[in-house]
């Protein structure tokens, strides 16, 4: 009765947190992107603090924000603009290229049946760009608000980098502060929670985006040049799936593909011949050197993660799962580490006892 009262109350606990962290997810949405900001930044200020040592540091990171926020308030605005304007336009051509399915996939759909494989390429395709379009047209609302650089949008965006400019600024400060107020029985925590958290998530996001942006520039210049529609959407997609550990890779390719397929047949091979060699160079030679030391977790470890994250809060929650896991994991090896496998020295009692 004792272990079933302490679960009932760890599970009343665990959903009174839970509605708490909803109830402000805007806020801590704000915070953690801010904290995201400052990890990824950090390294650049201390670069350029250590190639111009004589810069105060508060200069080198002010001028560093205030290119962020140009670039940002730039970048985001025209790539919304496209964005939107490409997904509207998808979404007002989609009962054309419904129409014209059964005549694109035939082809194909004749393969599959010398194969005697029972698979309905028309259902399967208009399916796909049914849930496409309807997925996508989430995004319009959001997307446009950022075209128009509505007051909320810009509000948000100024906290985030004034927020993430005072952590940067002052972190030698906070990092004191944390280790005064800190019980000195848990320094080594304190110290493995801030250097897992810098190197895995700094790490990991600075490697997926990296990622992302040369695949998704593979895409968007193989488009451009092969004539291809959509292009703002299927680069989007190509950079959305890439950033997802684990799952994202294997489907990441493949946007700018379907967009030839459904308006630009001639144009197929050569377009998964660019997506397929952008690819190879991404994971075979990009990714080893820029997550080289970000994460180091086993790959089950990640799938579960990522199945975790995705679980409870979508993609956010599968991208962000993987450095949540890397912490954690450090933590366990840390805590394994302390840990000594001591072995009685009495012959009768060989017993292997783990005293932490």
């Amino acid at each position: 009765l004792l272990i079933l009262a302490t679960l009932t109350v760890g599970l009343v606990f665990i959903g009174l947190a839970a509605d708490v962290i909803v109830y402000f997810s805007d806020i801590i949405l704000i915070v953690v992107m801010a904290c995201v900001f400052a990890f990824v930044l950090n390294p650049v200020v201390d670069f350029f603090g250590r190639v111009a040592p004589a810069l105060p540091r508060i200069l080198v990171v002010v001028v560093i924000y205030g290119l962020l926020f140009v670039v940002l308030a730039g970048v985001g605005l025209v790539i919304a603009t496209q964005l939107a304007d490409s997904i509207i336009a998808f979404s007002d051509e989609l009962p054309s290229l419904q129409e014209r399915v059964p005549e694109i996939v035939e082809p194909w759909q004749e393969r599959l049946d010398d194969l005697g494989l029972q698979v309905d390429l028309v259902v399967v395709l208009d399916q796909g760009l049914t849930e496409l379009a309807r997925s996508s047209g989430q995004f319009v609302g959001p997307l446009q608000d950022v075209a128009f650089a509505s007051l909320g949008v810009l509000g948000n965006l100024v906290f985030m980098i004034f927020l993430s400019l005072f952590i940067v600024i002052d972190k030698d400060n906070l990092l004191g502060f944390v280790n005064r107020v800190t019980p000195p029985r848990y320094a080594p925590e304190v110290r493995l929670f801030q250097t897992s958290v810098a190197s895995s998530v700094g790490g990991f996001l600075r490697g997926q985006s990296i990622q992302a942006l040369v695949l998704a520039s593979v895409a968007a210049a193989g488009s451009l040049l092969l004539d291809i529609d959509y292009v703002p959407l299927t680069t989007a997609l190509v950079a959305f799936f890439q950033f997802i550990p684990f799952f994202g890779p294997f489907v990441s390719w493949a946007p700018p593909v379907v967009a030839a397929i459904l308006t630009q047949p001639d144009a197929i091979i050569w377009i998964a011949i660019i997506m397929g060699a952008g690819w190879f160079v991404t994971m075979n030679f990009v990714q080893p050197r820029v997550m080289a030391s970000s994460v180091g977790i086993h790959p089950v470890v990640v799938l579960v993660s990522v199945l975790i994250g995705l679980r409870l809060q979508g993609f956010i929650g599968a991208i962000f799962a993987v450095p949540v896991a890397a912490v954690i994991s450090s933590f366990f090896f840390h805590y394994l580490n302390r840990c000594l496998l001591y072995t009685s020295p009495s012959p009768r009692d060989a017993t292997s006892h783990l005293v932490c």
